[in-house]
C-alpha cells in the first residue's frame, strides 16, 4: 500500500429499508466508482457501518465486493475490533481475497505512544509479517490519541504498517510535521487524509499522497487532486470551495452518513438512504437543505465551466 496515491473511496453499504443489505445497489456503487477512475476502495470502515454487521455479514459482503471488483481496483478492508482473534480472522478473510491491506484503529483504552506501539507490535505478530496495514489515527472514532513522534516509530519499528490515514484534529500541522520526520524514514509509508474531505484542499497543498474518505461526489477529488498536483492550487480552491457546503453538512457526527446516503439516493446509486439502528434519520427540514445545496451547487458548477 506504500506506494498508492490518489483517491480511495470509503465505500457505504447500502441497505434495504428492513435492515438487510441491498445488493442491488452495492453493485450501482461498485460500478459507479469504477467508471470514476478511482484509485481503490476502503470497505466496512466507519463510514461502512462495519461495526453494525454480524460477522456472516462482514464474510458475505467482503466476498460480495471481491467478485464485484474484479482485480480491478485495490480493496482495503475495515478491520478495527476489540476482539482480536474477530479482527484476525476478518483480516485472515481478507487478505485470502486478496486485499491490498488491512485499516486498523488504535484499540479504544490505549493511554499513551507505547501501549500503542505495544498493540499493533502484537497484532503483526498474529497476522503475519506479509499483511500489510494502514494505521487510522481518528480520535473521534477511537478515543485514542497518538503523537506525531509515536507515528513515526511504528512506520521505523513495524515495516508492515504502509500507509497512514490521518483524521486528528487540529491535523494540517500533524501533517506537516509527520511528512517531514518521514523524510528520514525508508520506505516511507503513504500519507492519506480523510475527515469526511473537511480539509483536503489544504492537506493536499500541504503534501498529503491521497485522499480517503466516502464523499458523495468522489469525482470532484479525483479533479482536485489533479489539479492540486500540477500545482494549480487557485482552481482546486475554486472547484472545492462550490462543494464545502455539502463536505461541512456529511462531517456533522452522527447526522453526516444519513446526509451522504440521502445525496447517493439523489443520484440513483442506492435505493434507500437507511442506516442500521443506531443511525440518524434525516428529517423534512433536513432534506430541503440538502436539496438546496444540490441546486445551488449545480449552479456554482455552472460558473466553473
Amino acid at each position: 500500500m506504500r506506494d498508492m496515491t490518489g483517491v480511495v473511496v470509503v465505500v457505504p453499504t447500502p441497505f434495504e429499508v428492513d435492515g438487510s443489505i441491498d445488493d442491488a445497489s452495492l453493485e450501482r456503487l461498485v460500478e459507479h466508482y469504477l467508471t470514476l477512475g478511482v484509485q481503490g476502495l476502503t470497505i466496512m470502515g466507519v463510514m461502512g457501518e462495519g461495526a453494525k454487521l454480524t460477522a456472516g455479514e462482514s464474510d458475505s459482503l467482503l466476498r460480495r465486493i471481491f467478485a464485484l471488483v474484479n482485480g480491478q481496483l485495490r480493496l482495503i478492508v475495515g478491520a478495527s475490533n476489540p476482539d482480536d482473534e474477530a479482527l484476525v480472522r476478518l483480516g485472515e478473510t481478507a487478505m485470502s481475497l486478496g486485499a491490498a491491506g488491512l485499516m486498523i484503529s488504535p484499540k479504544s483504552g490505549l493511554n499513551n505512544d507505547q501501549e500503542i506501539f505495544d498493540y499493533f507490535a502484537s497484532l503483526i505478530g498474529k497476522l503475519g509479517s506479509a499483511t500489510p496495514l494502514c494505521f487510522q489515527d481518528y480520535p473521534p472514532a477511537s478515543g485514542v490519541k497518538v503523537s506525531v513522534q509515536g507515528l513515526l516509530d511504528l512506520f521505523s519499528d513495524l515495516p508492515t504498517i504502509e500507509m497512514v490515514k490521518l483524521e486528528d484534529n487540529p491535523g494540517l500541522d500533524k501533517l506537516t510535521r509527520l511528512l517531514k520526520g518521514l523524510e528520514k524514514i525508508d520506505p516511507k509509508p503513504a500519507v492519506f487524509v480523510g475527515n469526511n474531505a473537511l480539509f483536503t484542499e489544504l492537506e493536499l497543498a500541504r503534501g498529503a499522497a491521497g485522499i480517503m474518505t466516502g464523499f458523495a461526489f468522489p469525482e470532484m477529488l479525483l479533479e482536485l487532486y489533479r489539479l492540486s498536483r500540477a500545482g494549480n492550487f487557485d482552481a482546486a480552491s475554486d472547484l472545492y470551495e462550490a462543494y464545502l457546503p455539502l463536505i461541512r453538512y456529511e462531517s456533522q457526527p452522527l447526522l453526516g452518513l444519513a446526509a451522504r446516503k440521502y445525496v447517493l439516493k439523489h443520484q440513483g446509486l442506492i435505493s434507500t438512504p437507511a442506516l442500521r439502528s443506531p443511525g440518524y434519520t434525516l428529517t423534512s427540514d433536513d432534506m430541503k437543505e440538502i436539496d438546496r445545496m444540490l441546486v445551488r451547487l449545480e449552479r456554482r458548477l455552472q460558473t466553473l465551466s
